[in-house]
């Protein structure tokens, strides 16, 4: 079980001509080739910022944590959540007048960033599924030491977010990690973890084959969003070891550029 606190990340500002973006890398880097996972947090403070549609060549989500907008024609608020196959267009993300900030999880680098339409010829295949969905969180915790579980999204090949809720001072397990990597969002409240609170905005990664995660919630409880990514299967974009023998030079999106 691996734990990365908001505090932990590593930062980077970014800006294009429609908006500031300030990136916070849980695992792997923003922005960036490597080997591994790669999770990280876009904050766009400003009304009216936009990310234009677009595809990636990896399945992801975006989860959306704070602020509020749209994700293509839904609306978009915490804690709503978006899963997109590799070679998918999804989009635009749009700000309101408070901005918008979300996650983007990924079981490997994405290798860029292709705008739509002009990249459509550079689909692998026909594009998958685009999915949307959202746990409504701040809501009753169960009491003292029990726990709750709802299942938002499940699919056969291992895409699932399950929502858990935990109340004061009480325990509930994960899921079974038979899929991909999951990531499990402390959402409100806290976590305990070797000795220290596990605050909001903390991500918990659990490894395929990992034995089940025990999550033990502080005082005050908790409430959980877990996202998991699909089995690798020959569907293009979806199995991590081939992805990683990809030769690829990261270009950033045109206009981007350090702050």
């Amino acid at each position: 079980m691996e734990v990365v606190t908001l505090g932990e990340t590593r930062k980077k500002n970014m800006k294009t001509p429609d908006n500031r973006l300030l990136y916070s890398s849980y695992y792997g880097e923003a922005l960036a080739v490597h080997e591994g996972p790669q999770v990280f947090l876009v904050d766009m403070p400003d009304a009216g910022s936009t990310v234009h549609p677009h595809f990636h060549d990896v399945d992801q989500y975006q989860v959306i944590v704070k602020g509020s907008g749209r994700l293509g024609r839904e609306p978009a608020e915490p804690i709503a959540f978006h899963y997109a196959d590799a070679y998918t267009p999804y989009g635009p993300i749009v700000g309101a007048q408070d901005g918008i900030a979300f996650l983007t999880i990924r079981k490997a680098c994405a290798a860029g960033y292709y705008p739509m339409p002009e990249s459509r010829h550079l689909i692998a295949g026909k594009p998958g599924r685009n999915i949307t969905g959202k746990f409504e969180i701040n809501k009753p915790l169960p009491r003292p030491g029990e726990s709750t579980r709802e299942t938002l999204m499940t699919t056969e090949d291992g895409v699932e977010v399950l929502g858990l809720r935990i109340g004061p001072g009480g325990q509930a397990a994960g899921e079974p990690a038979d899929a991909g990597d999951q990531y499990y969002l402390v959402c409100t409240g806290s976590l305990l973890h070797e000795g220290r609170a596990v605050p909001p905005m903390s991500i918990v990664r659990i490894e395929p084959g990992a034995p089940l995660p025990m999550f033990h919630a502080g005082s005050t409880g908790a409430e959980i969003l877990l996202t998991q990514l699909p089995m690798a299967s020959a569907r293009p974009g979806s199995d991590p070891n081939k992805l990683a023998q990809r030769k690829i030079d990261y270009k950033l999106p045109l206009g981007m550029n350090v702050e």
